[in-house]
């Protein structure tokens, strides 16, 4: 198992569990914030690798979590619906940040958690 650890918040709790398991599928380290742990205090007792943020999510999809995550190394994965993938685009693209669509193949999952692991380590 790889040590890069992968911190995910979501809204949906279901959602989150089965990310988690492709996650760990995927051979990484799943971290969730504790129960009432605001998200910049489970980034650094984790210090992830990559933190996987729900748009939906209204405490770490923001600028005030983005920074400090990216400042900690942590790549930052935004998954999303289709339908407001577009709304999101524009806050990705300022932050140079990557995002995805759920349901996310696995090979495609993989392959995003493996780039930013490698990153990491260069």
């Amino acid at each position: 198992m790889n040590d890069s650890g992968v911190l995910i918040f979501s809204t949906d709790p279901l959602a989150a569990a089965l990310l988690g398991a492709a996650v760990e599928l995927a051979g990484f380290v799943v971290h969730f914030p504790h129960a009432g742990e605001s998200p910049r205090d489970a980034l650094m007792r984790t210090r992830p690798t990559v933190a996987l943020v729900d748009c939906d999510h209204e405490e770490a999809c923001t600028e005030s979590f983005f920074g400090p995550a990216m400042m900690a190394g942590a790549t930052i994965g935004i998954f999303s619906s289709k339908h407001s993938r577009r709304t999101l685009e524009p806050i990705a693209a300022q932050f140079g940040v990557r995002t995805f669509g759920l349901p996310i193949d696995f090979d495609e999952l993989s392959s995003i958690l493996a780039a930013a692991a490698a990153k990491r380590t260069t």
